[in-house]
């Protein structure tokens, strides 16, 4: 009987080594997923916004598009999207903006949209300070909008720049807590490489923030956001949008909050 026990117990041992082996195998693949794709999703809506080269600090050439701000403060929103598109799935937002006369620069990724490189987390922070070198070229009024995965992207650059705000839609408050709805049964903080942890790093950003997103996110459950916005020490709002997903908080309601977050700031500037 104790043979049989021992047994059992190596059993369960091996099978969850095997577990945690393939979670590190797949965690690329889970974090990224489009960069198999390795192509650009077609949107001729994209085409009305410039083509910009950006290049990174370790020799790597991303393909962005950027429209200029018409207004007198030169106020510019640069969108960083989530893991499961290009940036050719934020062009509508993208147009919102510019019809406001805001500017844009939509940012891309490594590995996405035809990109070079393979996408990390220190790789995608290289991405997005070279985005933000573009735009602080142009103007020193900028905004950074992260959504989901593009949450981490902004918050970590928003602890590293002077920026003039910051706004969060379906943000997390690190992978390692995403990823343990789906696999509760493993130790992922101590698993995932590729950390992401908004919540460690929002209450060092200074500037005001706006966090906002779906009561119905099952990706991303508003706990997070309740999280994230409990750490924040500047001025900052919390908005759920009831009724909303994870996909759909833009066209349920996220447009006219950040609209609204925008024209505020332009009278308090």
């Amino acid at each position: 009987m104790r043979t049989l026990a021992i047994a059992l117990a190596g059993i369960v041992v091996l099978l969850y080594g095997l577990a945690v082996a393939a979670l590190r195998w797949l965690e690329g693949r889970l974090i990224y997923p489009l960069e198999r794709l390795r192509e650009v999703t077609p949107n001729p809506d994209a085409e009305r916004l410039a083509l910009v080269p950006i290049g990174t600090v370790d020799g790597i050439e991303l393909t962005c598009r950027y429209q200029a701000s018409t207004r007198a403060d030169g106020m510019t929103v640069v969108l960083f999207h989530g893991n499961g598109e290009d940036l050719s799935q934020r062009v509508h937002i993208a147009h919102d903006l510019v019809a406001e006369g805001y500017g844009v620069f939509l940012a891309e990724y490594r590995g996405y949209g035809g990109n070079a490189g393979h996408p990390s987390e220190a790789g995608l922070y290289a991405d997005g300070r070279a985005a933000l070198a573009f735009v602080a070229a142009r103007t020193s009024r900028i905004v950074l909008h992260g959504y989901s995965l593009g949450s981490g992207v902004a918050v970590q650059l928003a602890t590293e720049y002077p920026i003039s705000a910051l706004a969060l839609e379906a943000p997390f408050t690190c992978i390692a807590d995403v990823a343990r709805t789906r696999f509760p049964f493993l130790p992922m903080r101590w698993l995932v490489r590729d950390r992401y942890d908004n919540l460690a790093k929002i209450g060092h950003v200074e500037a005001p923030v706006l966090i906002y997103g779906g009561s119905r996110d099952r990706v991303v459950p508003p706990q997070h956001f309740a999280r994230l916005f409990d750490a924040v020490r500047a001025s900052r709002r919390l908005i759920v949008i009831e009724g909303a997903d994870h996909i759909d908080v833009w066209a349920k309601g996220g447009d006219a909050l950040m609209l609204a977050f925008l024209r505020e700031l332009s009278r308090s500037a």
